[in-house]
């Protein structure tokens, strides 16, 4: 249990890392480095440097490493970077660090930069929960926002999801048109966070993390759903007692997602996480892709899928880890996993309504 110990702490080398002798299909890109993001163009990896730090971004034919926003304006202190259809980049993170839980979960908020990272990031004026979604096609994110980040919402615990238009003026991205698609209420339990657009950005994919009174040891700890944005139609595609299944990337045909579920937990140690393929119709069916869990106490976390479905991009740590605190970044082979043993052992997870 002694690995278990430096949760959140940079590694001394006593642990060996998991990517330097890896499982089958998988290589390490970085020793360093939290939630990775394609480029449009698949050239590219955007990544945070180091946990409340700078944004990189990685060169993938080269391997060569850019840092951006290092030296770049005031603030350095971001969680999350994605790209925008056009290139340009969206970041997450407060404009100082306070602590944990205030800078994360309260402070957080959206910056724009642009696409050759020329000037310092630009706030856009918005604080939020957690990470968001953006669309492949225009302007166009997607994103949860408590009563924590805004009172006005009325109680802490009330969320709202959001399609927001970005407008440009000058050349600078700005928050335009606006519309509510879900709302969890006051006491509901539910904590909804949209990650990804599907179907020409008809369907927001979210992650909706069951908090009390829903959330038992006999309850599922996080469930995928999609709403439609049109209607706010909800449909679940997995909910499983009492696992933790979160969403994380969509891949290019639109009909699955990347899944981080704890689905192996063992008794006697931290939740542990791998990554599996979920397959976005309602039935449940999903396929595991990383081996981490095979080599405790590391774990897979937030992935990203390259444009051309070619590659797997994914983060490391270790279980006890604060989720996002990352330990280096990880590359899956997806077609030689596709074409082996492996990739074709499908099996079928709950998908129970009314979570």
């Amino acid at each position: 249990m002694s690995a278990y110990a430096a949760a959140n702490q940079p590694d001394t080398g006593a642990i060996r890392h998991v990517l330097d002798d890896p499982p089958p299909f998988h290589s390490k890109l970085l020793e360093y480095g939290e939630r990775p993001y394609w480029s449009p163009d698949g050239s590219r990896i955007v990544f945070v440097e180091r946990n409340y730090g700078d944004i990189a971004e990685m060169d993938f034919a080269t391997r060569r490493v850019r840092r951006l926003t290092h030296g770049l304006g005031d603030h350095h202190t971001f969680l999350r970077v994605l790209f925008m259809h056009n290139g340009d980049y969206i970041l997450i993170g407060p404009k100082e660090f306070k602590d944990r839980d205030t800078s994360r979960h309260v402070e957080s908020e959206m910056w724009w930069m642009d696409r050759e990272a020329k000037r310092p990031p630009v706030p856009l004026g918005r604080r939020f929960f957690e990470g968001m979604g953006v669309s492949w096609i225009a302007p166009r994110i997607t994103y949860a926002v408590s009563g924590r980040n805004d009172p006005s919402l009325g109680a802490p615990d009330v969320f709202e999801c959001h399609v927001t238009e970005l407008v440009y003026e000058d050349g600078v991205a700005q928050l335009g048109p606006d519309r509510v698609i879900y709302r969890a209420e006051s006491g509901s339990g539910h904590a909804p966070e949209p990650q990804d657009f599907r179907h020409e950005d008809t369907e927001v994919i979210m992650a909706e993390y069951l908090r009390r009174p829903l959330r038992t040891d006999e309850s599922p700890r996080c469930t995928v759903k999609g709403v439609e944005v049109a209607t706010g139609r909800v449909r679940t595609y997995i909910a499983e007692r009492p696992v933790h299944n979160e969403c994380e990337g969509i891949f290019p045909d639109n009909e699955h997602s990347c899944l981080e579920s704890s689905v192996d937990e063992y008794e006697g140690g931290p939740q542990p996480t791998d990554l599996w393929k979920l397959k976005l119709d309602g039935s449940g069916r999903r396929v595991r892709m990383t081996r981490m869990c095979d080599y405790r106490p590391w774990r897979a976390t937030n992935s990203n899928v390259s444009p051309d479905g070619r590659w797997l991009a994914f983060m490391v740590n270790r279980q006890g880890d604060e989720p996002g605190y990352g330990r280096g970044l990880g590359l899956l082979d997806l077609a030689a996993w596709e074409a082996s043993l492996a990739g074709h052992a499908w099996e079928t997870a709950p998908v129970e309504e009314g979570w």
